[in-house]
């Protein structure tokens, strides 16, 4: 739709301003307004109003209004008190506008340029200071913690100096405290026996058995408390003496390795002994005795050459063997890699070229959608997708996918021949010639690996052009592909079918 312009509008002047009144037609929503120097313009669809001002204005201090019926433009002369004759520029060619839009926008985008960086440098400027602020108060609120804690600290330390300096006082200054005996200092063991060969030969006598008149006496007034006759010559008093002889050496040896033993404890002992006065309470405090003293059974078969005999799980068999392992699952990752084929240093460029031509062909506009999975980026993929489709017959989306492959690798032969085939299934034999045609160019140089190829192409292309009634170059096709297979007895019966067909003569 062509844009019609206003010229209905009226303008004014004073000594600052120019003012514009100019009708709005349509009750138009927006109304666009663009001023720069001498160059206004007003639009709102289809109406337009272009002004090239006699002098220049400015446009920052300008005031536009709208009402529903006009806009009135107020335009700040650069020049104050300055008089206008016109509104525009008098005789004006096309060029001229022409010249003066295209230095308007120069200078509206520079302005724009110039407003955006100094935008930035405000936001620049501003975030340093609101992070400046904000260390400021995180310093001043750390501060005013340190002086809350060390406040707190010096007085629970003029607290603890306090109750330090009272403790220190005595509780009663006016009693004085006796001195009491340690119980729990170290005493030196009884000797019982000066010789005890004599011990052996003669029953012992109280006198032998508690040295010292204290032990005499605690040890009798222990028999007259518990009302008992202690008998000391008895029938069997040989025995009971051996016995006893046995018992007192081994509490004596008992009593001078442990030197920390306090006395209580030998009372004990010297009671328990006292006690025994037949065999079986004998075997009884020695067996008690046995207890304190462990490992004195190995030290004894050590002397006489003995071996003792201990639990050990070594000697059953069935505690020696150890536990099976449990059983647990080891997960094995391999490193990626794109090709089939084990990594060889020899190649490993060649693949890495190859690589970056695949990355590269991704790249493509269109064709390097976030939305496809990454074997959808693949042509190799989409080779194999479109072969799959073409072996159940649908043939329409085998072409989709080997197209989608040439998009992504255009170079690769394997995708054009297949996509003939597909093309010629449907009967689209002008599309089957044109992919033959570019995969032969592709097929560069002509070596072994790809003669099977080359002969399909040939065959293919020469199949189709005789469908399209053009044996002259059909036929020819089919002759070559049979000189690069000649053991090929499907491409012998087509030439022979192609040359009966169009009654050619060899």
């Amino acid at each position: 739709m062509p844009a019609i312009v206003i010229k209905d509008y009226s303008w004014r002047q004073t000594s600052e301003f120019v003012i514009l009144n100019v009708p709005l037609k349509g009750h138009p929503k927006k109304v666009d307004l663009f001023v720069i120097d001498n160059y206004v313009k007003i639009s709102f669809p289809p109406f337009i109003l272009e002004l090239f001002l006699w002098a220049n204005v400015v446009e920052n201090e300008s005031k536009c209004t709208l009402t529903e019926e006009e806009a009135i433009v107020a335009l700040h002369k650069t020049n104050t008190n300055l008089e206008w004759p016109t509104l525009e520029v008098q005789d004006i060619n096309n060029d001229f506008k022409r010249d003066c839009r295209t230095q308007a926008l120069e200078h509206a985008q520079k302005l724009a340029e110039e407003n955006m960086k100094l935008k930035s440098e405000k936001r620049q400027y501003l975030q340093k200071e609101a992070v400046k602020e904000q260390i400021s108060v995180n310093t001043a609120t750390l501060n005013k913690i340190d002086a809350i804690r060390d406040a707190h600290r010096r007085e629970a330390m003029q607290e603890f100096e306090d109750w330090r300096s009272k403790a220190e006082l005595p509780f009663l200054s006016n009693v004085e405290g006796e001195i009491q005996e340690n119980r729990k200092a170290y005493k030196p063991p009884l000797k019982w026996f000066k010789d005890n060969d004599v011990l052996k030969s003669r029953p012992m006598t109280e006198q032998e058995i508690f040295k010292g008149s204290n032990t005499i006496k605690e040890f009798k007034s222990k028999a007259v408390n518990n009302q008992k006759v202690i008998e000391v010559q008895s029938v069997n008093i040989n025995q009971e003496s051996n016995l006893q002889i046995e018992v007192s050496d081994k509490r004596d040896d008992s009593l001078i390795n442990k030197n920390n033993t306090s006395c209580s404890q030998d009372s004990d002992s010297d009671s328990d002994i006292v006690k025994a006065t037949n065999k079986k309470d004998l075997s009884k405090v020695y067996e008690k005795q046995q207890k304190r003293r462990p490992g004195l059974e190995a030290v004894e078969a050590a002397i006489q050459g003995k071996i003792l005999k201990r639990n050990n799980i070594f000697e059953e068999p069935s505690k020696s063997v150890p536990l099976p392992r449990k059983t647990g699952t080891i997960n094995v990752t391999f490193s990626e890699r794109k090709f089939p084929t084990p990594a060889r240093e020899s190649s490993h460029i060649e693949e890495q070229e190859w690589l970056q031509k695949q990355v590269e062909a991704r790249r493509k506009i269109g064709f390097n959608a976030e939305d496809l999975r990454q074997e959808e980026r693949d042509p190799q993929w989409l080779k194999d997708k479109g072969d799959d489709f073409f072996k159940v017959g649908n043939y329409l989306a085998a072409i989709s996918a080997y197209t989608c492959g040439i998009k992504i690798s255009d170079k690769m032969a394997s995708l054009y021949v297949n996509r003939s085939a597909a093309h010629y299934a449907l009967g689209n034999y002008c599309r089957c010639v044109e992919d033959c045609s570019k995969a032969l160019e592709l097929m560069e140089p002509k070596c072994e690996s790809n003669r099977e190829s080359r002969a399909r192409c040939h065959a293919r292309r020469g199949a189709a052009l005789c469908k399209l009634s053009a044996p002259q170059h059909g036929i020819p096709e089919l002759e070559a592909a049979l000189e690069l297979t000649p053991n090929n007895e499907s491409i012998k019966r087509d030439v022979l079918a192609a040359k009966q067909y169009f009654d050619v003569k060899d």
